[in-house]
């Protein structure tokens, strides 16, 4: 028989193995719903910028480079699938932007990118330092870059970087490669770049006589970036790369890329040793026999004159290479049936005159000019006819534009633009109506509407600040010729008469 002391101490147990498996069950509860958070099942789109070699690149529609192999060990880490693809730079910000992927690698946080983005732990170290042409004495800090002419990648961490500094001359990079060529053959002054982005182009390519300045005028940790408020995929980012830190992947990923660039550090060293070998071994031939003296003389003349001609080769090489990459740039820059710059071209030069205007506080005014009634034209001369119109007005627009820094581009269709450097909404009316008289009286018949070819115009202007988006006065200057054309056609209308 069992005393009560014994029942009672069987029943207080049984209640306290009760309670233990409820915890048990309900901890286990937790966990499970707090995976069901995250869903593994579906596949992480990482983004990267395809022109920033080894960092990540394009290689025949694959991604590679050393955040393309940090993603995938990620991957593991969190347990998804993880699709990289290197593209370029602005499409794939704008891609996060729009949910179309998941997030960007290798990304230099700065306040206007932190109002659009989340950005993970430390990722990579980013020295971005100065390359210059060997022995230019003029360039030793980011101080001289003043007044100077200095290569940057559009939509980069750099370009942000120098708008910093008052007074560069910034010039858009269609490549690395590129850039460097023009700062070995003096077109620009500098190039600021990531130092291992810089370094690998040099090695890979073989482009001589540039230095990097050894003091970085910044340096950064790079980043994965989501787009704002998406907490959990980055809570699951960092914790994915707390445990590749940890456990020495990124380390082991990066001592392996960073061979790479064993040959541009070591070349100078690797010249010397040759130099003295060669010096050795003259003198030793030398004290063995003048007549192999000789015969090594006559070598080394008949070599000496090959290399002098395969470096003449190559100079000419590079000339015509130089020169046709300029070629093609200027190309991708101006409208092929008007001869102006094309909407590309004034977008890029318009983001830099939006800065410079900020910060000098100079007034920056846009003419949008549309020619009326221009689908009559096509409909009743056909489209050789309305390409020719298009051609004429584009030519008396840019014949009134004669200020150097102002610009006269094809914003699309039968639309143009002009953009007016330190110039109030009042003058650009009156360049305006100068444009309108010019068109008027080249006497383009339109018989459709039994007149002449005009235009409708519409004029805007502002001192920019930071709060404020280069996109408000664009839209003002078309608002403004929307009126225009409402009021009748043929007219100049400036924005400030819509808001009185």
């Amino acid at each position: 028989m069992i005393d009560k002391g014994s029942k009672y101490n069987i029943i207080i147990s049984s209640r306290v193995l009760l309670i233990a498996v409820a915890l048990l069950l309900s901890l286990g509860t937790v966990n499970v719903f707090a995976n069901e958070h995250f869903d593994n099942s579906k596949t992480i789109v990482f983004l990267g910028n395809e022109k920033i070699a080894p960092i990540i690149y394009n290689e025949k529609g694959t991604a590679k480079g050393v955040v393309v192999d940090i993603a995938k060990e990620l991957g593991k880490k969190m347990g998804c699938g993880i699709e990289v693809r290197a593209i370029n730079w602005d499409e794939a910000q704008r891609m996060v932007l729009l949910g179309e992927a998941d997030a960007l690698l290798q990304i230099n946080p700065n306040p206007e990118r932190e109002k659009l983005y989340d950005f993970s732990d430390e990722l990579l170290k980013s020295e971005f330092s100065i390359f210059i042409k060997n022995g230019n004495p003029s360039i030793e800090n980011v101080d001289d870059l003043k007044n100077k002419l200095v290569g940057v990648e559009s939509g980069g961490y750099p370009f942000a970087l120098l708008q910093k500094h008052g007074g560069i001359n910034i010039e858009l990079i269609s490549d690395w490669k590129t850039g460097f060529l023009k700062v070995a053959t003096g077109e620009i002054d500098a190039i600021v770049v990531d130092r291992w982005i810089g370094e690998y182009e040099l090695a890979q390519s073989g482009i001589k006589g540039i230095q990097i300045l050894n003091e970085p005028i910044e340096t950064q940790y790079s980043r994965i970036a989501v787009k704002k408020g998406n907490k959990e995929l980055l809570s699951h980012i960092n914790s994915g790369l707390k445990e590749i830190n940890e456990d020495g992947t990124i380390a082991d990923i990066l001592s392996k890329w960073k061979g790479k660039r064993v040959i541009y550090l070591t070349e100078e060293s690797l010249k010397s040793t040759l130099l003295y070998s060669v010096i050795s071994f003259l003198a030793l031939i030398l004290l063995v026999s003048l007549y192999w003296v000789i015969k090594f003389k006559k070598l080394s003349k008949k070599l000496e004159s090959e290399v002098k001609q395969r470096t003449q080769e190559l100079h000419d090489a590079n000339e015509l290479l130089r020169k046709a990459n300029a070629e093609l740039e200027k190309i991708s820059m101006v409208d092929k049936l008007t001869a102006i710059s094309n909407r590309r071209c004034f977008d890029a030069t318009f983001q830099m005159t939006w800065g410079i205007s900020m910060r000098e506080r100079q007034s920056l005014a846009l003419i949008m000019i549309d020619i009326d009634n221009f689908k009559l034209v096509n409909d009743t001369y056909g489209h050789l006819a309305g390409d020719e119109c298009l051609k004429s007005v584009a030519a008396a627009i840019k014949s009134v534009i004669k200020r150097k820094g102002d610009m006269v581009a094809r914003f699309g269709g039968e639309e143009f633009i002009v953009m007016l450097l330190n110039t109030t909404e009042e003058g650009a009316a009156i360049v305006a109506e100068d444009i309108r008289k010019k068109i008027k009286s080249l006497a383009i018949k339109n018989e459709a509407v039994d007149s002449v070819i005009t235009v409708s115009l519409g004029v805007a202007a502002v001192i920019p600040n930071d709060s404020m988006r280069p996109d408000e006065l664009i839209n003002a200057a078309d608002k403004a010729l929307y009126q225009a054309k409402k009021d009748g056609r043929n007219k100049v209308v400036r924005q400030s008469i819509l808001q009185a």
